[in-house]
């Protein structure tokens, strides 16, 4: 049993270990800043000869090509200068620089470098305080509203993966409040003149952008309109298809987008 159980973990660390590093995801230096490349450790197309006067340069992207064995095979994104584009990208005759480390020290040096727009998520949603004001009558509230959201991520800091702003658009079914002071129940001569307080359901289309702070630390902004339904808006809501502000913290999504790498 133990010999099976040990075999096991060999296995999942294997697989585990083999998926690390992807082809077309973008990754940069983070440590051996100033390291002179040596034979030992890179390998330039079929040759052992690193290109004069190359460095581990802080923070420099590069972009995986293949995994081969221990090593990984990736390129440099494109630099600016003419030295640098003969140094890292491609030599004299316009031949694409190619380089590998292995495998460890590919995972010792360097961090995913991750894409500005990082894809779309969606989710269930709420938004804990709503604030409105009309006709100098000003409320805020934080009923329940479950509905559907789908955002767009975009990345503020592509060496971190924790640093994005997320865009929203959402539809939900909110339970809104309805008293003497925003309609017109209690009127005398209305059909609600005996009713002080109903809590019927509007339909809320919303706006938001949401701030990643630090991981599992986010703030949001929400711009809404809620509309009631024609019987209900009788009422006279005075907030019917008006627009609301709302605030959120703390807010998190679940859905299939991921903070990726492969974008140059």
């Amino acid at each position: 049993m133990k010999k099976l159980t040990t075999l096991l973990f060999l296995i999942t660390f294997i697989t585990v270990y083999s998926q690390s590093f992807k082809s077309g995801e973008n990754y940069y230096f983070e440590n051996g800043f100033g390291k002179t490349f040596t034979n030992t450790k890179l390998k330039l197309n079929k040759t052992d000869t690193p290109p004069s006067g190359a460095l581990f340069r802080h923070k420099s992207q590069i972009k995986i090509l293949y995994s081969e064995g221990d090593r990984v095979f990736f390129k440099f994104l494109k630099f600016k200068s003419d030295a640098d584009i003969l140094a890292y990208n491609e030599d004299s005759s316009g031949e694409k620089r190619v380089f590998s480390l292995s495998k460890l020290d590919f995972e010792n040096l360097t961090k995913p470098y991750y894409n500005k727009f990082r894809g779309f998520k969606y989710g269930a949603y709420t938004v804990p305080i709503r604030l409105r004001s009309r006709n100098d009558v000003f409320e805020f509230d934080s009923n329940l509203s479950l509905g559907a959201n789908i955002l767009g991520r975009i990345g503020l800091n592509r060496f971190k993966e924790n640093s994005f702003i997320d865009l929203s658009f959402g539809i939900s079914i909110t339970k809104v409040n309805l008293n003497k002071e925003n309609s017109i129940l209690g009127k005398v001569g209305s059909d609600f003149e005996n009713i002080d307080v109903l809590s019927p359901a509007a339909l809320t289309v919303s706006l938001g952008i949401l701030v990643n702070l630090a991981e599992n630390v986010n703030i949001g902004a929400y711009l809404g309109w809620d509309r009631l339904s024609t019987a209900d808006n009788r009422t006279q809501w005075i907030y019917n298809d008006r627009p609301w502000t709302g605030i959120g913290l703390n807010i998190s999504f679940s859905g299939k987008a991921q903070a990726n790498n492969s974008e140059e």
